[in-house]
């Protein structure tokens, strides 16, 4: 496609759309040349503008509000230099955005009516739900106060009992100990009796008869000599036969007859006969004398052997009895210590913890609860001067940087892990409510302040092209200090940055809101789960 033709159809657009009144016998002449319509074509894109020409519809309205004389009286009312020239497609848009907003304000509206009915109606059944609650509380509350006057009686009974069950405990114990003491004692004498009459019979029976060994020995003396009176008169009676025998031989043959060596044989022989006197007179006096005697004796000396056994029996089983009875007196003794000691433990323990009954027991309490004590438990107490300054647990150091303080009462249903995880949970809701409301302000500050520097911007380079346009001939146009030109980009790239900062915010409000959420849940998750 040619130039020409490219030309002639933009010339076509350009007067259809603004409804310019032109010859076309003349405007077909003029386009005839090729360099007239070349320059031709070169005029209308550089003068026949929406800046430089009115629409059909723009013309109308002008002349309609000149014709009812509203021109001037909107040029007294309005500053034409601050006032944004806009295109048709941007007042279309615009336009298009006010029927959107009216729709949703319209939805918004009936949305509001809808939350406001169901608002009344759950005001309603809160109010009634509270009525219910508050008569459930007062019922619940009458009967925690029966259930403890009845807990209170019963622990009094219970500390009348165990005071009267430690008195007799304390008795019975001195009273057994006592006893146990003399029973003991007893014992001890009854073995000591008993040991005394096992020694005697122990001398008696360890003690030699004096008399029958000095009978004995006396007995063994009279038999030697026995023996030898017995030998002394055999050699006697046997000296005077041989001497007899010898002087009636010789009185019969005479001396001569009678050899010496026959003398001397027969006085070997009688020699002889001598040695042999001895043991025969010791087992001849010993058989008829000190056997018999022996025997005797040794008959007597078996019946005391057999006495002395059965008392040795005697006494060991003595022994082993009383051994035996120490034995279980030890193991008893030592059980009843024993029983003493977690008796004397159990005592000290009811004392203790009857002490402490009697001087920690709480004061009676009113039933009636404060109307101000929901909004009590949601506002952190002030720290007091008697409020030690140490943390002990991570939670309370973390509670102390965060100024959050748990409140200390008299009342248990106040200071319960339930009431302070109510509490946290309520001033974590407070502080979420505030950064809302300082992060909104924030937010609200920055657009409005963008909103205006951008709109002094477009204020500013609509002024600086209503002026130029208006001072300058119809040609391309270019400021006469090139500066301007450098500023104004400048400035646009400023707003440019502005959007971007603009955007960033925005990418940070929401990453703050999502860790801020995380770190709630986290924290409820923990401190929830440790509190049930």
């Amino acid at each position: 496609m040619s130039s020409h033709s490219i030309g002639q159809q933009e010339l076509a657009n350009i007067i259809r759309t603004y409804k310019v009144p032109v010859d076309t016998a003349t405007l077909s002449a003029a386009l005839s040349d090729d360099e007239q319509a070349r320059l031709l074509c070169e005029w209308v894109r550089a003068h026949l503008t929406q800046d430089t020409l009115l629409t059909k519809d723009e013309l109308t309205s002008y002349h309609s509000l000149q014709r009812a004389g509203k021109v001037d009286s909107l040029t007294d009312t309005a500053d034409l230099a601050k006032v944004q020239a806009l295109s048709t497609r941007e007042i279309q848009d615009a336009i298009d955005e006010l029927d959107r907003s009216t729709d949703a304000i319209n939805k918004q509206t009936e949305t509001l009516v809808q939350q406001q009915d169901a608002l009344s109606r759950l005001l309603t059944s809160s109010d009634r739900n509270g009525d219910a609650r508050a008569g459930l509380e007062v019922t619940r509350l009458q009967k925690w106060e029966s259930d403890r006057k009845g807990l209170d009686a019963s622990v009094e009974l219970l500390s009348q009992g165990l005071s009267y069950r430690v008195s007799e405990l304390e008795q019975h114990d001195q009273h057994a100990n006592e006893d146990m003491t003399a029973l003991v004692d007893d014992l001890l004498h009854a073995d000591d009796k008993l040991l005394l009459s096992l020694q005697k019979l122990g001398w008696e029976l360890g003690t030699d008869d004096p008399e029958e060994s000095e009978s004995v020995s006396k007995l063994r003396e009279i038999c030697a000599r026995l023996i030898k009176y017995t030998v002394k008169c055999l050699r006697t009676k046997l000296d005077r036969v041989f001497l007899e025998t010898l002087e009636s031989h010789m009185d019969l043959e005479g001396a001569d007859l009678a050899s010496t060596d026959d003398i001397n044989g027969q006085q070997a022989e009688l020699e002889e006969l001598y040695t042999e006197i001895l043991p025969v007179a010791q087992m001849s006096v010993e058989q008829q004398w000190l056997e018999p005697s022996l025997r005797s004796l040794h008959a007597k000396n078996v019946n005391s052997t057999h006495r002395c056994a059965d008392g040795l029996a005697y006494i060991m089983a003595c022994l082993d009895f009383l051994l035996d009875r120490l034995d279980r007196t030890y193991k008893h003794v030592s059980t009843f210590k024993a029983h003493e000691v977690v008796a004397s433990t159990l005592v000290a323990a009811a004392k203790t913890e009857l002490a402490n009954n009697a001087t920690s027991r709480p004061k009676r309490r009113s039933t009636h609860r404060s109307s101000s004590m929901t909004m009590d438990m949601q506002t952190p107490a002030p720290k007091t001067k008697g409020q030690s300054s140490i943390v002990d647990s991570p939670l309370d150091r973390l509670l102390s940087e965060l100024a959050i303080f748990l409140p200390v009462s008299g009342d248990p249903s106040k200071c319960t892990t339930q009431a302070h995880v109510r509490l946290v949970a309520n001033a974590l809701a407070d502080r979420t409510r505030k950064l809302a409301d300082v992060s909104r302000d924030v937010q609200l500050s920055f657009e409005k302040s963008s909103s205006a520097h951008m709109a002094d911007a477009r204020s500013a380079v609509q002024l600086v092209r209503d002026s130029v346009l208006a001072e300058s001939p119809y040609a391309e146009v270019h400021l006469a200090d090139p500066g301007i030109e450098g500023s104004i980009g400048v400035l646009a790239q400023e707003v440019h940055s502005l959007h971007s900062r603009l955007d960033g915010v925005d990418k940070e409000a929401a990453v703050l809101t999502k860790g801020r959420n995380a770190k709630k849940d986290e924290i409820l998750k923990r401190w929830g789960h440790a509190a049930g």
